[in-house]
């Protein structure tokens, strides 16, 4: 019996100490695995290349080893680019674009939130057609002889749903009023207009004050023309999970509109493009998809911060009526025409809205002329070099490109 007990506790403690040694491996392993080389990243964006091709990162708001690092990240933590996308995303197209209202009244308690504005045009949810009967009963209700625009109808069960996962309340616990007329019958809450209220925003920045909770500052589309229905705000969330919970917006019109949130990375260098320019940072933005699809890349000069000069659209106002962008393939700073003066080029890539008989992408080549205090796109040029497809690389371009002055 005591030789069967000694061998119980010889073979546990060979067991105790093989288990040791297998934790205490993955332990080292950890410890020595080679972190990103920031220092070298940064240095390779630091000179213009000619040919550069993106890496998509296809996670919503970036890669693995970028929620790893949230994960063990200190509050109040800055949020990046990639996060400001996505939480404008959300708002802007989300939901069948069903959250943009949840910005449109200031409150700092969820249930003072304006419903009128949350359900204008429905909150993204189905409206069936309104019946028969209850036609009558919305026209005996209002006074109405004959209905005039479009109807929007929502049940309270479907208004409910939205305000419990949006705002975590109930209509019965709002406060504002809520100017739809009510069927009892049927228990559906009916509004008639013919106009929207829709209003994009953009997340210029953030914060993730604690783990899960955002504080966001959002700009109304046409908020620097004058032109917005609502100032910015400071939107704050909860996850919730998979989406988010309002806790409060509040107007802030200290906020300002921002267009780093679509900067390129990759397509921004510094140049020294010489005469009153200097040294400038040549900025790319990505096109606001969010908003409107067609929407085009564009391009500015920034020094200290400040946005020097904005680059000229190829197409009036920046939309693209007949494909979308892309990315960008290359930008280079060179005299194509000789006088002296250091060009931009740059050429892009775009998918066909329709389908051509070539089949694929589509490349374009952009001459923006140095005059000194502007830049001008030289379209006879640019057209000619398209048309000969002498489009596809900076040194094509720049072998053609005086063949195209030749033609023109």
């Amino acid at each position: 019996m005591n030789m069967k007990k000694k061998m119980i506790r010889t073979l546990g403690i060979l067991g105790l100490i093989a288990v040791l040694m297998l934790v205490g491996c993955g332990k080292k392993e950890e410890e020595t695995a080679p972190g990103p080389d920031v220092n070298t990243a940064k240095d390779q964006l630091s000179e213009p290349k000619e040919e550069n091709s993106r890496e998509e990162d296809t996670e919503t708001g970036g890669n693995t080893e970028d929620w790893e690092q949230k994960e063990s990240a200190s509050y109040p933590r800055k949020l990046q680019r990639e996060e400001l996308q996505a939480f404008t995303n959300w708002i802007d197209q989300e939901d069948n674009r069903g959250n943009y209202g949840l910005l449109l009244s200031e409150y700092t308690d969820p249930k003072d939130a304006d419903l009128n504005q949350i359900f204008y045009t429905g909150a993204g949810m189905e409206s069936e057609p309104l019946t028969d009967s209850e036609k009558q009963a919305y026209l005996k209700l209002t006074g109405l002889s004959e209905i005039y625009t479009d109807m929007i109808r929502l049940t309270t069960e479907q208004i409910n749903d939205f305000l419990e996962e949006k705002l975590d309340c109930t209509l019965d616990e709002m406060t504002a009023s809520f100017d739809w007329t009510y069927l009892e019958e049927t228990d559906a809450w009916v509004t008639q207009h013919g106009d929207t209220n829709y209003s994009p925003f953009t997340c210029v920045g953030g914060q993730e004050t604690e783990k899960g909770i955002y504080e966001l500052e959002c700009v109304p589309g046409g908020w620097e023309n004058g032109v917005s229905i609502c100032p910015p705000s400071r939107l704050t969330l909860a996850r919730h999970g998979d989406g988010y919970r309002v806790l409060s917006n509040v107007y802030d019109e200290s906020i300002q509109d921002s267009k780093d949130v679509w900067k390129i990375d990759d397509q921004s260098f510094d140049a020294d493009l010489g005469g009153s320019w200097g040294q400038v940072t040549f900025t790319s933005y990505a096109p606001n998809t969010s908003i409107y699809s067609t929407q085009d890349v564009s391009f500015a000069l920034v020094k200290n911060g400040e946005t020097v000069y904005e680059f000229p659209n190829v197409m009036e106002e920046n939309f693209r009526s007949r494909e979308t962008f892309l990315n960008i393939l290359a930008v280079s700073f060179q005299d194509y025409n000789g006088d002296g003066e250091k060009d931009v080029i740059v050429i892009c890539e775009y998918a066909p809205t329709v389908n051509t008989a070539s089949g694929g992408t589509l490349k374009e080549v952009r001459l923006y002329r140095n005059m000194g205090d502007n830049f001008q796109l030289d379209r006879d040029k640019m057209d000619w070099l398209q048309v000969n497809d002498y489009c596809n690389t900076i040194d094509q371009v720049m072998e053609h490109v005086r063949e195209a002055a030749a033609n023109e």
